[in-house]
Formats: structure tokens, sequence, C-alpha cells
């Protein structure tokens, strides 16, 4: 049985009340979101118990961003208990799931990425939101290192997974090997990627009824020898046909693919992370 190539670590969850500092269009199609606060560093809870300050080891590490419900100014909070998410009864929170694109723990400032192809509650946010605004998060619960021991790297994304893969390509060594795909709306929506030299990014533009864009592309690839390391994100149904072609077509072992359906064709308010 292949060994994980990565390590995974859980991570005590706080609530943090921050503000929004900085709004920006990194493209046509997304927006850059900074956000800090004293509670990005320790802080104590209106409870009285002492919180970790924010940590993000990992590149596709997640956080969740708490958004009032439709016609309100507040949002429902969830219940954090030595660590742990819980919910109080009624009404559960309004959140969305999305990466961390960078934090500077000296200024305290923490870039979240929002594609705003769609209409949905963190995307509507993200297009009318000003500095100054406040928002809730909870997280990372979770955070895994940085892949290891396999000889390159297949990367295979849409739009949606942009903030990871950006991340990953500035963390990974600068001997590191592989492949990059990116599936996105427009071709105005590439953007310009800082890699390694031995990392081959590719954009797919999407066009009106072309399928399976990305698994055409990997469909498509040489494959170099050795033994790489597959790491996916993108619509759900995308993502798992991706994940079967390479177990099944190419042999790769399950633990050395990562997949995530960060959102779900038909679903609303689901997209981006």
């Amino acid at each position: 049985m292949s060994v994980s190539a990565r390590t995974l670590r859980l991570v005590p969850v706080a609530l943090r009340q921050l503000a929004v500092s900085r709004v920006v269009d990194v493209t046509s199609g997304m927006k850059r979101i900074t956000l800090s606060g004293s509670q990005l560093g320790e802080f104590t809870s209106p409870e009285g118990k002492p919180q970790p300050a924010f940590t993000s080891p990992g590149f596709d590490d997640d956080i969740r961003l708490l958004f009032p419900y439709p016609g309100e100014s507040e949002p429902v909070l969830p219940v954090i208990e030595d660590g742990r998410v819980t919910f109080a009864e009624g009404r559960r929170p309004l959140a969305r799931a999305y990466s961390v694109r960078r934090y500077n723990s000296q200024s305290r400032e923490l870039d979240v990425d929002f594609v705003l192809h769609g209409h949905g509650v963190a995307a509507d946010w993200a297009r009318r939101t000003r500095p100054g605004d406040p928002i809730h998060i909870a997280g990372p619960g979770k955070t895994q290192s940085l892949p290891t021991g396999r000889d390159w790297f297949l990367v295979a994304g849409d739009d949606t997974a942009i903030p990871a893969i950006s991340r990953l390509l500035e963390e990974l060594p600068h001997d590191a090997r592989g492949q990059v795909l990116i599936d996105v709306a427009d071709a105005d929506h590439r953007q310009e990627l800082i890699a390694p030299e031995g990392i081959e990014i590719s954009w797919i533009p999407r066009h009106a009824g072309t399928r399976h864009p990305l698994l055409n592309a990997i469909q498509g690839l040489s494959w170099p020898g050795g033994e790489p390391f597959a790491w996916l994100a993108g619509e759900q149904a995308e993502v798992q046909k991706m994940r079967r072609f390479l177990v099944k077509e190419r042999g790769v072992p399950k633990s050395d693919i990562d997949f995530t359906g960060y959102w779900k064709r038909g679903a609303a308010g689901l997209v981006g992370k």
C-alpha cells in the first residue's frame, strides 16, 4: 500500500471577528478581500477562554466565512467548545468555505480570493463589501503538509481552485516538476503565477458547449515516468471523473490523489473557494 504523500494535522478552531481592510480586483472574474483584526493574534473569547493565534501552514487550508441571512444584519454564529464547532438549537450558521490565499502573521492580514461568476451569498458579498465591513471567520480545522516523496505533480482545477493552486506553486521546492491545468471561464481570467521552472502551466479557457475540459486535458497529457502526486479541485462531478481516470487508466494509487469538490453544478450559492 502506498504511503500518503501528505501529513494531516487537526487544528483547534477559533471564532474570530475581523474587518475588511482592502478590496482588489485580481482579474475581471476574481476579487481579493483582505481581512484584518486583533483576533488574528491570540485573544480571549467573550466567555473568558484564551484563543490561539490564527495559523495557515497548508496551501489548501480553508476557513468558514459566516454571513447574515438575507434581510438580516448579524450572522448566526456557531458555538466553539474546546476548539471544536458545535451548533445551538435553531438555525445553523450561513457559512461558506474559502481557501486561505495568503496569511501574513506580522501584519495580521488574511487574503481570501472570491470567484465572481454566478450569484450566491459569498460572491454577492464580495461584490458589495467595502473596507471597514465586519466579517466572522472560523477555522482552519485541519491542515496538511506539502506533498513529499513523489517524482512529479499533476494539478488540475477550475477558477475556484486558483487560490490554492497559486499558493501551492509558491511553496513547492525549486526543483519540483509537473503539469498544472487550470480551466477558466474567460481568457482574461488568467493570472501571472509564480512557479518553479520545472512546472508547466496550461490555461484552458472554457467554451460554451465544451464538456469536461480538464478531463480532456489530462487524457491528452504525455505521461512522464515516475510516481506522480495529483491534486484535483473544482466542480464535484468533474473532479470525480478526473480521479476515476487517474486510478483506472493511469494506475495512480488513491492515496496519491487529493481531490475536493469545491462546488456542485445546480447547487445555488456554492461557487467559490
